[in-house]
């Protein structure tokens, strides 16, 4: 009979500890410590990141310490020898060590190895990762917490994401991994952080956070909401969806359908006119609040949020009262898509299943790097995108591509001309629109022939980024967030690149050794 131990965790002596080096992690990161060694300036980017990131912090505890000072102004009749503090700088002091910029680089393309820290998952395999754990070792580096890592990384700039891609482009032309002259361009369809919207239950959850977000302004020195009704409207609101979403699939249910939907539309317009009145006396109480600065600005964010909210009810219900009740057709820039997410867009593209969230656009090189990333807001045109991603590509490598590749969504014969009088000498756009924009003689030339079937490298880049990266759905929220998110994950697709690039290298002269031998 085998024993359970009674302490499975206790601290183990080891005389050696090594990584595993068969890992994709361990190589992984050798390539990401390449780059920050060959280029130390993104540290130093990094920093200043952190620096501000401080400043404003320190700003507000400022703003704070001058609040409490004049709050306790002393009697006229008593000397008083003013605190230094309201004369204090934003130049950061020496206090508790500050996580290194190293560290905080390796957690931010971490989480683009691991897809990004959709739940506790990607963080937990880092901060328990051998591998990682003697890499910074041999540097006299340390773990932080969780939470303080989450937050260091959230600080980096897009600049600074940005200046990591550059690097990496510039060491894949030095060491002549790929020569950047061939450019194939494709967008795919990323699933947003959000729920599937219907304008019932996007009616029911905009009410029932600002009910929510009301009753908790006390927090901050307001007013809570003081209308009673609201919370039986929403009740009354939160069946009626109930019953609609039980009925959606059912044609013949139409008219109860339409019936349900007029007595919802009655109570979230019964909801909006309790609402209003609200937020209106919320708005007042906010000009006339007097308290830390630290709060007031958490408290003027979460009144921008109730304003938004109220508004955006007020859309939802107009835009429902016109398609269910009037049979109009809404346009999409006037639909409200998320309650959590603002900036997110209805995407239907090439006839999957449709998702709401994002398009972004990925431009890769002739040996399957990531030149470039584009992430519009909503469901941007691919047309309006071939120049712009082609100048950004040039603007990051310093080379302009001779050959264009793109389907024919990119079709538009200025976006054409352009690029060809940019320097690109063949621009291949497929299928029948790009055939009419295209001269014969081009189109039947053995240069665009090849540039049209060298195009589907582009969706094995696709498939690879989504499945092995899971850059197919988002775990942040608003168009900035998922730009980052976006980019930590295509700079550790590049990593992996450059990881498997060497890698082939290395057996390509093992193999040409032992012929030589």
């Amino acid at each position: 009979m085998r024993i359970v131990p009674t302490a499975p965790f206790a601290p183990v002596p080891l005389l050696f500890l090594a990584p595993p080096r068969d890992s994709e992690f361990y190589t992984f990161l050798q390539e990401v410590h390449r780059i920050v060694a060959g280029d130390p300036t993104i540290l130093a980017a990094i920093d200043a990141d952190l620096d501000l990131h401080g400043q404003r912090k320190k700003a507000l505890r400022i703003a704070d310490a001058q609040w409490n000072e004049a709050q306790h102004q002393p009697l006229p009749t008593i000397d008083h020898v003013p605190q230094t503090v309201a004369t204090q700088s934003l130049l950061l002091g020496v206090g508790r060590p500050r996580t290194e910029a190293y560290v905080v680089y390796l957690f931010l393309i971490g989480r683009g190895f691991f897809g990004g820290f959709k739940s506790s998952e990607g963080t937990t395999l880092m901060l328990e990762s051998v591998t990682l754990r003697v890499f910074l070792a041999n540097q006299g580096l340390g773990l932080p917490g969780r939470s303080t890592l989450t937050e260091l990384v959230n600080a980096i700039s897009a600049g600074t994401r940005e200046k990591i891609l550059d690097a990496q482009l510039r060491a894949v032309l030095s060491e002549g991994w790929d020569d950047c002259k061939t450019l194939t361009q494709d967008s795919t369809a990323v699933e947003g952080n959000v729920l599937w919207p219907t304008d019932s239950r996007l009616m029911v959850d905009l009410v029932a956070r600002l009910c929510r977000r009301g009753g908790r302004l006390d927090i901050f020195g307001l007013p809570n909401f003081g209308e009673p009704r609201t919370a039986k409207v929403l009740g009354a609101m939160s069946l009626l969806d109930r019953d609609i979403s039980l009925g959606l699939d059912h044609p013949k249910n139409a008219r109860s359908r339409r019936l349900l939907y007029r007595k919802l539309l009655k109570k979230a317009h019964r909801a909006t006119a309790l609402l209003a009145p609200q937020v209106e006396r919320t708005q007042q109480a906010l000009r006339e609040l007097d308290v830390l600065p630290s709060l007031r600005v958490r408290a003027e964010r979460l009144v921008k949020w109730l304003e938004t909210d109220l508004e955006n009810l007020r859309r939802v219900v107009l835009s429902c009262e016109a398609r269910i009740l009037r049979g109009e057709k809404v346009p999409v820039g006037e639909k409200v898509l998320s309650v959590s997410d603002p900036d997110a867009g209805f995407i239907a593209k090439g006839g999957r299943e449709p998702v709401v969230g994002y398009k972004p656009q990925l431009a890769r090189s002739g040996n399957g790097f990531i030149t470039g990333l584009i992430v519009p807001q909503g469901n941007a045109s691919d047309s309006c995108q071939l120049v712009p991603m082609f100048d950004q590509v040039v603007r990051r490598t310093g080379v302009i591509p001779d050959i264009v590749s793109v389907d024919d969504g990119y079709s538009s014969a200025l976006g054409r001309t352009t690029l060809q009088t940019r320097g690109a000498k063949v621009v291949s756009i497929s299928g029948s629109k790009g055939k009419k924009i295209t001269s014969t003689a081009d189109w039947d030339s053995e240069a665009y022939a090849v540039a049209r079937d060298n195009r589907s490298a582009v969706e094995s880049l696709m498939f690879t980024i989504k499945y092995g990266f899971d850059f197919g759905r988002v775990a942040r929220r608003g168009l900035e967030n998922v730009q980052a998110e976006l980019l930590e994950k295509v700079l550790a697709y590049n990593f992996c690149r450059l990881a498997a690039c060497r890698h082939a290298a290395d057996i390509q002269e093992a193999w040409e050794e032992a012929q030589a031998a």
